[in-house]
């Protein structure tokens, strides 16, 4: 008994911590470097010093973290994180394929890698990575039974760091599992090439060039903030305004960014959007279809009920044979 009442209690603590895990989104740290390029960009716009309230009223006003749909972010992040997080891995660990290739090819377990390898591993595994959610996110938009649990996250009114995690259990299946296979594939690569002993290069357990771009400002991508990149840059890497603009309900901007860090998948799959300035966005589904996704239970059971309602009797001939 005192066991399960310690496992619901860590349960209802986990999604404090959070705050306090450098593999989450939502690090202090990569808040604080969010914070801090929204302050730079204040001050730039607003030319020198201004009033300290004005510039928390820019950084967190109460229309977008007070409105409805940056409550119902709250709560689902709160109930997805606690009750759900042990059973949203991926269905294949990465350190299995990566193992399973590795004994498959002899690799050897003593042999210690070099620089260079390690850091074309790093590089490797977050292309691999990079990739895998371009793909599972392109998926998501093309595959209309996918769609539909995806609308869930596009079901947001406003944008907060909060609404990252707005996501069907389904998406993050799809995803964790993507992600997982390919990295793990290249690890198992590299270790059958340079020895089971070789790591990524790694900043507090993360891979060093993710740490890099989750201080760089990440947490803009979902807020109110608008950063836009140079043109070039913009070619090279997503920037937060490209972002937002996948989230945009205009017909200009439908299944537009759908890279993670990267570009280059944009452009080779023709999904590439770069603005020439700041755009105007209104954020949801079209039809204001957004408004059936008031509440925790229809986030969740939505998707399920809209799958049988189109498609149910598809299956419904082979279910009776």
């Amino acid at each position: 008994m005192r066991d399960l009442v310690g496992t619901i209690a860590g349960s209802a603590a986990s999604p404090f911590f959070s705050l306090t895990g450098p593999t989450h989104r939502l690090y202090w740290l990569y808040l604080l470097s969010a914070a801090a390029m929204a302050v730079v960009l204040y001050l730039c716009r607003h030319g020198g010093r201004r009033a300290f309230r004005a510039c928390i009223a820019f950084l967190l006003p109460k229309a977008v973290y007070a409105h409805r749909s940056s409550f119902l972010d709250y709560r689902f992040f709160y109930v997805n994180t606690a009750a759900f997080s042990m059973i949203l891995g991926p269905v294949v660990a990465a350190s299995t394929i990566a193992g399973a290739i590795a004994r498959a090819c002899g690799a050897d377990t003593t042999r210690p890698a070099g620089p260079l390898a390690t850091a074309a591993l790093t590089v490797s595994v977050l292309l691999a990575m990079d990739l895998a959610l371009y793909l599972g996110h392109w998926l998501q938009h093309r595959i209309p039974v996918l769609w539909e649990f995806h609308k869930v996250h596009h079901s947001a009114e406003v944008l907060t760091p909060v609404t990252a995690f707005r996501a069907h259990p389904v998406d993050d299946l799809l995803n964790l599992t993507l992600t997982a296979t390919s990295t793990g594939i290249v690890q198992g690569l590299f270790e059958a090439m340079y020895g089971t002993q070789i790591v990524d290069m790694r900043i507090l357990g993360v891979n060093a060039l993710l740490f890099a771009w989750y201080v760089s400002g990440f947490n803009l991508r979902h807020s109110h903030i608008w950063l836009s990149y140079p043109r070039w840059l913009s070619h090279l890497v997503i920037s937060p305004a490209q972002h937002q603009i996948h989230h945009s309900k205009a017909p200009r901007h439908f299944d537009k960014n759908m890279g993670f860090i990267f570009a280059c998948w944009d452009a080779v799959f023709g999904t590439l959007y770069v603005p020439a300035g700041k755009e105007e966005l209104s954020y949801g589904l079209c039809g204001d279809e957004h408004l059936r996704f008031a509440s925790v239970p229809t986030l969740y059971l939505r998707p399920f009920a809209s799958v049988w309602r189109k498609y149910g009797r598809r299956l419904r001939p082979s279910l009776l044979q």
